[in-house]
């Protein structure tokens, strides 16, 4: 007990030192994350890991003000998810699936799952080295979520080499296996081409990537397996109902077509009638 008091008190001196802006978050809203980032405070403080209890109040607060495409109904309102339950989700995946790895390791893993997006979705001054420059946390967690971090503007072969250096780092391959089986249960907000870009990418990386992860990583076969059966799975139900959809739009399509002729066919006799 008296550990964990002088650890927790030793996390909350450490954020006392962070600029507390990057830390501010909408309170109004901690009703749609409270379940998990709780969840995940009391983890990380059991467990002494020091990154994650830092990159917890770091990502709700930097990612404060940013949203997912879905949204949560309560009492018949609507609102906008925070974008930050998308990391706090990933890293619960991670926290709770059996590996083999050092507690160390393991603490870098959750701290990277956290701040996967930071790079690529914040405006940082220097490249992301705010992580470790700024706020403390291990160059560890920063060189892993540089990996995972994917620029827009990529070339076919960067593109290539960004998803081989991923595998060969294997706390990156599960920090992105995480976010990719996190992302297609949201596939319902994409349209019908961006579910088939998505998935074809999924079967040309992300697929391969576990392959890769079976034969070089064999104590993480476990973890893999089980990040690699959920997006399988739903990927493939994604498909199954984007295809019933198209499918049901292109014949909604044809009795529309069909409907116009009829139609056309209807006022032509029409006007023969009107005619005689």
């Amino acid at each position: 007990m008296k550990e964990r008091i002088a650890f927790r008190k030793k996390v909350e001196e450490h954020l006392e030192t962070l600029d507390q802006e990057a830390l501010a978050y909408n309170r109004n809203e901690y009703w749609m994350i409270f379940s998990v980032y709780e969840y995940l405070e009391y983890f990380s403080f059991e467990h002494r890991y020091w990154n994650t209890c830092i990159a917890l109040p770091l990502a709700r607060g930097l990612h404060d003000g940013t949203y997912r495409k879905s949204t949560i109904i309560k009492n018949g309102d609507t609102y906008k998810k925070p974008y930050v339950i998308h990391c706090l989700h990933i890293c619960r995946m991670l926290a709770n699936l059996h590996m083999a790895l050092s507690d160390e390791d393991k603490d870098i893993l959750l701290s990277a799952a956290l701040c996967h997006d930071m790079i690529e979705d914040l405006d940082f001054d220097n490249g992301g080295r705010e992580l470790i420059d700024n706020y403390g946390l291990d160059p560890r967690i920063y060189e892993v979520v540089k990996l995972v971090t994917k620029r827009k503007d990529f070339t076919e072969e960067e593109e290539i080499a960004h998803f081989r250096m991923i595998q060969e780092n294997p706390l990156a391959l599960l920090v992105k296996l995480a976010d990719r089986s996190n992302n297609v249960e949201d596939m319902y907000n994409m349209s019908s081409k961006k579910i088939h870009e998505y998935v074809g990418e999924t079967e040309r990386f992300i697929l391969p990537m576990c392959e890769y992860g079976f034969e070089h990583y064999p104590e993480l076969a476990g973890p893999i397996g089980v990040l690699k059966e959920k997006i399988t799975c739903l990927t493939k139900a994604a498909l199954l109902m984007t295809d019933r959809y198209e499918a049901r739009e292109k014949e909604l399509h044809n009795e529309l077509n069909a409907l116009r002729v009829e139609n056309k066919k209807l006022f032509e006799t029409l006007n023969e009638l009107w005619e005689r």
